[in-house]
């Protein structure tokens, strides 16, 4: 079982509020997403769960409303909506897109398909779920389950995504899924900069040369110009819905979703945009 995300989130709510604070290394992420957004010239998005500071850093023409299953009363001005993993009293057939930024493994497979179909109802015909998660086996997922998870007071045990996670969006009602592995670069100034901004988005407490070696072991750390970049591969997911959505039983093991395991679009990896705000 993973982490719950009441357990990793309602217990302390210091990690919500960095999202709220400065994100700029991980700007690559948002712009990624972002571009997107701008070709398909979304105007409403829906953004759960929250990622405020790095929306707000792009989508400045764009009417965007925040939601999360963990609202921390501290945060009020950012006016976020109090829901479920099913969208309770989010707005239906209205966000042209919903962005979600690895905020789904906290869920179980149960779970995880009740949010996508929940998404699906939100959203205009045309409309398109954009979402980047980390996936199974992947520096990402070792980097959080193996040393965040040791040095975090609610460990970190994640519900990543698997070869058939493709297949688990068409049953949630989407079509035109695609999905690609994006290794986003994570921009910092030093190593005092990295350790100072990983500790708190991450929420744990190690001394600095313990953190800068698993970094640079597990995710690589890189010179680049002025800067050190990081890599954190996530992968990216995008899928449409053109009808309105069917009625659909849960799957009751991710084992059992179809007769065979799709997988991944697109195994091509690729660098993302880094920008350094």
């Amino acid at each position: 079982m993973p982490t719950t995300y009441q357990e990793r989130f309602g217990n302390n709510d210091d990690l919500i509020h960095a999202y709220a604070n400065d994100n700029s290394p991980r700007a690559s992420e948002i712009q990624y997403l972002y571009d997107t957004v701008t070709r398909l010239k979304a105007r409403r998005i829906l953004n759960v769960p929250f990622e405020g500071s790095l929306i707000k850093s792009v989508a400045t023409h764009e009417q965007v409303t925040f939601a999360d299953f963990v609202v921390p009363a501290t945060l009020h001005r950012w006016n976020i909506l109090k829901t479920d993993f099913g969208l309770t009293g989010i707005r239906r057939n209205y966000f042209n897109a919903v962005i979600s930024i690895a905020g789904i493994h906290h869920l179980t497979d149960q779970e995880q398909f009740e949010f996508l179909a929940a998404t699906r109802k939100t959203l205009r015909i045309g409309g398109r779920l954009l979402m980047v998660e980390v996936t199974t086996d992947s520096p990402s997922s070792r980097f959080l389950d193996g040393f965040v998870g040791r040095h975090t007071p609610t460990g970190h045990v994640g519900n990543y995504l698997k070869n058939d996670f493709v297949q688990l969006v068409k049953l949630a009602g989407y079509q035109k899924i695609q999905r690609e592995t994006v290794i986003h670069e994570w921009v910092f100034r030093d190593k005092e900069h990295i350790y100072t901004w990983m500790t708190k988005f991450f929420g744990i407490s190690v001394p600095q040369k313990d953190l800068i070696a698993q970094v640079n072991s597990i995710l690589g750390i890189n010179k680049r110009n002025e800067c050190l970049t990081v890599n954190w591969p996530l992968d990216f997911v995008s899928a449409q819905a053109e009808r309105r959505p069917l009625k659909r039983p849960p799957p009751h093991r991710r084992d059992k979703i179809g007769q065979s395991r799709l997988r991944a679009n697109s195994s091509a990896h690729r660098k993302a945009p880094a920008l350094y705000r």
